[in-house]
């Protein structure tokens, strides 16, 4: 079941060139280490570049982006397994 959540995050993330790698995010107060960056991708919205990651931590799969207009990372969707 996929749950739309759009919520703001925090992420652990290292800087390799001009993407940034997430290694692990807080949901709901615990850490999810990333085991798995599945795809990554950039979308322009405006004047602000997207960058977008759909992730696992070995059971389930995220959806997280990085917003360069405000600098926050966003957890867009999480599908449970």
């Amino acid at each position: 079941m996929i749950l739309n959540l759009n919520e703001k995050i925090r992420v652990g993330a290292v800087f390799e060139g001009h993407w940034p790698k997430p290694v692990w995010f807080g949901l709901h107060g615990e850490k999810v280490l990333i085991k798995e960056i599945c795809y990554r991708w950039k979308e322009r919205e405006g004047g602000d570049m997207r960058y977008k990651f759909t992730v696992s931590d070995g059971f389930n799969i995220f959806e997280i982006l990085f917003s360069t207009m405000d600098m926050c990372w966003y957890l867009v969707a999480m599908d449970e397994q």
